[in-house]
């Protein structure tokens, strides 16, 4: 039962950082690569506070997001501007860098041996980690509600039209460079509060989750549930991380002399679904969700003007 709430409970960050992510590709079109980094900034950060300077677990957090937003205003001012390439091996670099620092700073973060152990915030209460799974609920529900509110916002409106067309929104005064900044930075910092929100699960910390998998499983439950749609993430993160790290890994009765062979069916099943979603619905399974009115009905289509009368 414990594994199923800790299983659960990762679950609940992986909808959130496919949240976050939505709001970074789906709407304002920016293809960051280093979930992983600004995640594991969140992480580390917090573990190195509660753990070395004995900080209590909910300033540990705070401060931690507010290093890993620090790091992407760093990152927005030196790359945002730049092709989507360009942003994506950025990211990339930096999710690695992020990695190396982890493994080679060995007095803060312990290196490959590890750093912990970090507890829950409710001391030795029985059911803490169940009260502890509550608390992700809420944080991740308001993650769902804030994106969603978002796209039909003014704010979000102009992520779109900077997304589709980033020099037509400046040209109508749109200050796009200053709008992508801000909602990369944002973010960042609420993945990174998801990383320190993580600490207490894993524990104790090793370099190891910091691998590429995470985001790479985080792209392709977007990809897959439709980067266009909020609740695209939500759909996608079922499919793959619930289907295969909890029915499947958990649940089925699968030989022990073949368990060993479950993280690489699981990559090929990644592998084999996002092809598949690429070649016939690329758009995702729920498709390009369209902004809607203040009223939620779609914005009606103006009518065609009628042809001039022949003389």
């Amino acid at each position: 039962m414990d594994y199923l709430i800790f299983s659960f409970s990762l679950m609940l960050i992986y909808i959130g950082l496919a949240q976050l992510l939505h709001i970074q590709f789906g709407l304002a079109g920016i293809p960051n690569f280093g979930v992983v980094g600004f995640w594991g900034l969140g992480l580390y950060g917090t573990g190195v506070l509660y753990v070395n300077y004995d900080v209590p677990l909910v300033p540990a957090i705070a401060i931690a997001a507010l290093i890993a937003a620090g790091a992407a205003y760093v990152l927005a001012r030196l790359i945002l501007q730049k092709s989507g390439q360009a942003i994506l091996a950025a990211t990339l670099a930096f999710a690695t860098i992020v990695a190396l620092l982890v493994i080679s700073e060995k007095q803060l973060t312990g290196g490959v041996i590890g750093l912990g152990t970090i507890g829950y915030p409710f001391g030795d209460f029985s059911e803490r980690n169940v009260v502890y799974g509550g608390i992700l609920i809420a944080v991740v529900a308001a993650l769902i509600w804030v994106s969603a509110r978002l796209r039909d916002s003014r704010l979000g409106r102009v992520l779109i039209a900077i997304r589709d067309n980033e020099e037509l929104a400046a040209s109508l005064g749109k200050d796009t460079a200053a709008t992508k900044r801000m909602i990369f930075v944002v973010t960042c910092g609420l993945m990174g509060v998801l990383g320190g929100l993580s600490a207490p699960l894993h524990q104790f910390l090793v370099p190891y989750h910091l691998a590429p998998s995470l985001t790479f499983a985080v792209w392709i439950a977007l990809v897959l549930g439709g980067k266009g749609h909020n609740f695209g993430a939500i759909i996608g993160v079922f499919l793959t991380f619930g289907l295969f790290d909890i029915l499947i890994e958990t649940y089925a009765p699968v030989p022990t002399e073949q368990a060993i062979l479950l993280p690489n069916f699981k990559l090929f099943c990644y592998g084999l679904l996002l092809v598949g979603i690429i070649m016939f619905r690329p758009a995702g399974l729920l498709g390009e969700d369209g902004p809607h009115t203040r009223s939620g009905r779609d914005t009606p289509r103006p009518a065609p003007e009628p042809a001039p009368k022949e003389s």
